[in-house]
């Protein structure tokens, strides 16, 4: 069985504290294959990255003891730094961390992102996943986005307008963001697979957006959030179950 978490964001007001844990400890007996973490488990845009670790060392650890032969961390855009936070502070995590991840069950192969790949396309910045990916390393470190470092990513005179928009645009909620539409739009493309290197009988799993659905019909499926932000209550604290190939999206109450 796979069991599939994103958007927790550690370190956010808003996140639904206790009902993560009790969801930790709803499953710590649960024979699991393989545990998916899907990004922005941690919000190192608005936090101090070593204390934010340190502040949350009862879920990591609730994860660490959780009965999952495998557990995967696949790094977004609010803790892309993870990659090299595990190496610098050596956090006791048993895990792989990675940008992706491809599994295979029931005879069907998932393909796992955290989905701000998706955006950066959107976006169409030159290079624009790498140049997406910067952006969110440095905002690990830059608790500011109009602080000087900006200049560093973009040449000011030619991407000046488009900078503007993007972090005026990354600034608000998911949910309130223009561009969080799209990204599920284009979720449901097929055109999605060759610019993801995707292959085409491939299941796509994603989260970013906070917005929870499932598609079975074109094969993709988001996991949604842990965040008290959506209008409706119902959509909250959702995860995706994998089991004998057959993906379930759930709400844990």
């Amino acid at each position: 069985m796979i069991l599939v978490v994103s958007d927790l964001h550690l370190g956010y007001k808003k996140f639904n504290r206790s009902d993560f844990l009790n969801f930790l400890d709803f499953h710590k007996n649960t024979n699991i294959d393989h545990l998916v973490l899907l990004g922005d488990i941690f919000d190192f845009w608005r936090r101090n990255n070593a204390q934010l670790v340190e502040e949350n060392e009862e879920i990591m650890k609730k994860i660490n003891d959780i009965n999952a032969q495998n557990i995967h961390y696949i790094v977004g855009n609010h803790d892309f730094y993870i990659l090299d936070l595990i190496k610098r502070y050596e956090i006791n995590y048993k895990g792989i961390v990675s940008k992706y991840l491809r599994l295979e069950n029931g005879g069907k192969s998932f393909f796992f992102i955290h989905g701000y790949e998706l955006e950066a396309i959107l976006w169409e910045f030159p290079a624009s996943i790498n140049m997406y990916e910067k952006f969110s390393n440095e905002m690990c470190f830059n608790k500011d986005s109009a602080g000087g470092f900006l200049s560093k990513i973009w040449d000011i005179r030619e991407f000046l307008s488009k900078k503007r928009r993007f972090i005026k645009d990354m600034n608000k909620a998911p949910n309130k963001r223009k561009t969080i539409s799209k990204v599920d739009e284009f979720a449901l493309t097929t055109g999605k697979y060759p610019l993801l290197g995707m292959k085409n009988d491939e299941t796509l799993i994603f989260g970013h957006t906070h917005q929870p659905f499932i598609n079975k019909t074109k094969k993709v499926a988001n996991t949604g959030s842990w965040i008290d932000e959506l209008p409706q209550k119902s959509q909250q604290n959702s995860y995706i179950e994998i089991d004998n190939g057959k993906m379930e999206l759930k709400f844990f109450k």
